[in-house]
């Protein structure tokens, strides 16, 4: 699953940035790589407030990883690799209502990025 949230600033600037010049590049992807461990950390701290008993193990399956052949896309969630990272705690199923850890996560962290961003720009003159 891909946690989708409405982030249409931090998208429209993503594309913007692909015509920075490269020395901006870097300073730049740290933000979003800084952004995407903030995000699965507060998604973390949350599912580990929520999950309950039987869903132990789903706040440890919480991860990030790069999205191949970008340097600004991250995915953020439950990797179905780990131990209960296949269990439908974000959006809920017939057995348990959504629990919205990660769009919580994304609330918070989200706009801390967006000014992260504009605090990068700014300080390498743009």
């Amino acid at each position: 699953m891909v946690l989708r949230f409405d982030a249409a600033e931090v998208a429209a600037l993503a594309a913007d940035l692909t015509s920075l010049p490269p020395r901006m590049v870097k300073p730049i992807d740290g933000v979003f790589k800084s952004g995407a461990e903030a995000i699965e950390k507060t998604w973390r701290e949350n599912a580990e407030e929520t999950a309950g008993a039987h869903g132990k193990h789903y706040p440890k399956s919480i991860d990030h990883e790069r999205l191949l052949g970008t340097s600004l896309a991250f995915e953020i969630g439950p990797n179905p690799a780990k131990k209960q990272g296949r269990m439908s705690f974000e959006m809920g199923s017939r057995n348990q209502p959504p629990h919205l850890d990660g769009q919580k996560a994304a609330d918070v962290e989200v706009p801390r990025v967006e000014r992260n961003i504009q605090t990068a720009l700014t300080f390498l003159g743009l």
